[in-house]
């Protein structure tokens, strides 16, 4: 978020309001809830948490996150989100644990005869905050920590006491709280399983063990949370057969010599770090010239001709690629947009991360994301929409800004928020101008918009406009802050 980036230019007023308030006086603010596919036809609610918040939690899970961790068992047992925190890698620990998890599957799979897969159905959306709120207390987090956390738990799910969000990064370590009793009863019980989330592999000596195995998992995560398993997902296997969805799973598997090519060159700058960006000027120019438009559209034209669409590997894919920021991905990913619908949102982040192309080459990109918001699949979808102004919120090259503010009447809360922060971007502030009598109507989301817009009046008017308004939040006040000495 642009307005996170100007906070943190101010974190020393930021972070002084937060630490003196206790955490009481830091009710949660509003979310934004969208539908985002998974597949061709299948879909997930994704949370985005009100910036203040999500910083706090991530403070919280920081300072308190080692006394949970130090309740779960093992990491050669349960892989999933390890709390390490680091500058470089975050919360947790390792960047590679999914395919260290189907890694170490595989092995352990050669000493059995049956391998039982279990996946925990809908499981973000299951857990009780009830079972949230036992397991912070029984990690000794601070009762103001737990209150807090519950309080904004409920504020995603309009008190309904069921469901985390999916989506903020602190969430999976509260998450992997839950399933520290059942990890506990399962290995009491005699049952030798490895965990990643709600993805289970039990390894047994024969079809019978297998089957009791099966039963074991449904009671423990019945009487622990009414928590069920996914019919389709839950499968006992034989080596052989595991050993091959083991394969599948790996996500560092290119599918033809082109995308092994690029991924090795891309390791040779990232050192294999995954989020890790690689500038321009870091490439040399042989090794920039060796990458292709073709060779990239041999890569993603091979993923969207498969039957069925490896959509997972070919969002990672993407992620790979908007870590280089080569535009040879650009023209293949438009014309195919409606095969692509899964990876809307990491070629989005991948067209923000292009570099070294023409400006009259983004403004056609531009002329092109315009055209997809009249598709009635887009004109559906909140988090289409979104997804297709925000590139316009971070690159001025796309231009087309009379387009976006003859929108802006007619639009709902989320586009009009992007084409404020877009008018920022493309110097449109006499239009920001007219919209500061419309201030108190706007939703939070738009009003920090506005703050982060106004920086680009002149002086003494920003200085009056933000000297009018009523903030009371710490984020807020930090911004306008921001924003008058900008």
């Amino acid at each position: 978020m642009l307005e996170v980036e100007a906070v943190l230019a101010e974190k020393p007023h930021f972070v002084g309001q937060i630490a003196a308030a206790d955490l009481a006086a830091l009710p949660a603010g509003s979310c934004r809830r969208f539908v985002v596919p998974k597949d061709e036809i299948s879909y997930r609610q994704a949370t985005q948490l009100d910036p203040q918040d999500s910083i706090v939690l991530a403070a919280l899970i920081y300072q308190f996150g080692q006394q949970i961790e130090d309740l779960r068992l093992e990491a050669r047992r349960v892989f999933s989100y390890r709390f390490r925190p680091t500058p470089a890698e975050g919360l947790y620990s390792s960047k590679n644990a999914w395919n260290s998890f189907w890694t170490a599957a595989e092995s352990h799979a050669t000493k059995y005869s049956h391998i039982l897969y279990c996946d925990i159905a809908d499981f973000y959306n299951q857990v009780y905050h009830h079972t949230v709120e036992n397991q912070l207390i029984s990690a000794g987090l601070p009762n103001q920590a737990v209150k807090w956390i519950i309080g904004l738990l409920e504020s995603t799910t309009a008190g309904v006491s069921r469901g985390v969000p999916v989506g903020p990064h602190p969430i999976h370590l509260i998450a992997e709280a839950t399933l520290i009793p059942v990890d506990n009863s399962l290995m009491s019980a005699g049952v030798r399983h490895i965990r990643y989330a709600d993805d289970m592999v039990i390894f047994c000596r024969n079809e019978r063990e297998a089957r009791a195995a099966l039963s074991t998992v449904a009671t423990v995560l019945d009487k622990q949370q009414r928590l069920t398993l996914q019919r389709h997902k839950t499968r006992i296997y034989k080596p052989d057969e595991f050993s091959r969805i083991c394969a599948g799973m790996i996500e560092d598997r290119p599918i033809n010599a082109n995308e092994k090519s690029l991924l090795e060159l891309i390791r040779k700058y990232s050192g294999g770090d995954p989020y890790k960006t690689i500038s321009f000027a870091q490439v040399l120019p042989g090794d920039w010239a060796s990458i292709s438009e073709a060779s990239i559209r041999s890569v993603i034209e091979e993923y969207i001709s498969a039957d069925p669409v490896d959509y997972i590997r070919l969002r990672w894919f993407y992620r790979r690629l908007a870590q280089i920021g080569h535009p040879g991905g650009i023209q293949v990913s438009l014309e195919n947009l409606d095969s692509l619908g899964p990876c809307f949102a990491n070629i989005c982040f991948y067209l923000g991360s292009v570099q070294s192309i023409p400006a009259k080459d983004w403004k056609r990109v531009g002329t092109r994301l315009l055209q997809l918001l009249k598709k009635p699949e887009v004109r559906s979808s909140e988090y289409f929409r979104l997804l297709i102004l925000s590139v316009f919120t971070r690159n001025q090259h796309i231009n087309h800004f009379e387009k976006l503010r003859s929108m802006f009447q007619s639009a709902d809360a989320f586009v009009r928020r992007e084409v404020i922060l877009a008018a920022r971007l493309n110097g449109a502030l006499d239009w920001v101008r007219e919209l500061k009598e419309d201030f108190a109507a706007m939703d939070p989301w738009q009003q920090r918009a506005m703050l982060f817009a106004v920086a680009g009046l002149a002086k003494d008017e920003r200085k009056y406009f933000l000297g009018r308004q009523a903030l009371h939040r710490p984020f807020e006040k930090t911004l306008a802050k921001w924003a008058k000495s900008a």
